[in-house]
């Protein structure tokens, strides 16, 4: 008996990625695919779907930074991909009753 090659299409976007990951655990659960090899390929959509992930908001930053340098904004966003926490910087202002 010839069982049915498993597959799970396309894998350019992070909707695809997630898309196939949802077969393959719905695959698992019906008994069509052993748990085992199932879980194989989840780790390696897992994976690929961090790295589109990571891909995405590298180009939301750059993106962000393009518009506030045409903005002429003043302010830093940080790079959420950042790992140094470090807070934002503040102005602290006197307010010792100083007229401004």
């Amino acid at each position: 008996m010839k069982t049915k090659q498993f597959r799970i299409g396309r894998l350019a976007t992070l909707g695809q990625v997630i898309k196939a990951l949802g077969k393959t655990i719905r695959a698992m659960s019906d008994g069509s695919l052993d748990s085992q090899v199932g879980a194989r390929i989840c780790n390696g959509l897992g994976i690929l779907r961090t790295c589109l992930e990571t891909q995405k908001l590298e180009q939301l930053e750059v993106r962000m930074s393009e518009i506030s340098r045409l903005l002429g904004a003043r302010t830093v966003v940080s790079s959420p991909l950042s790992i140094d926490h470090k807070p934002p910087l503040s102005i602290n202002h006197e307010t010792n009753g100083a007229s401004h």
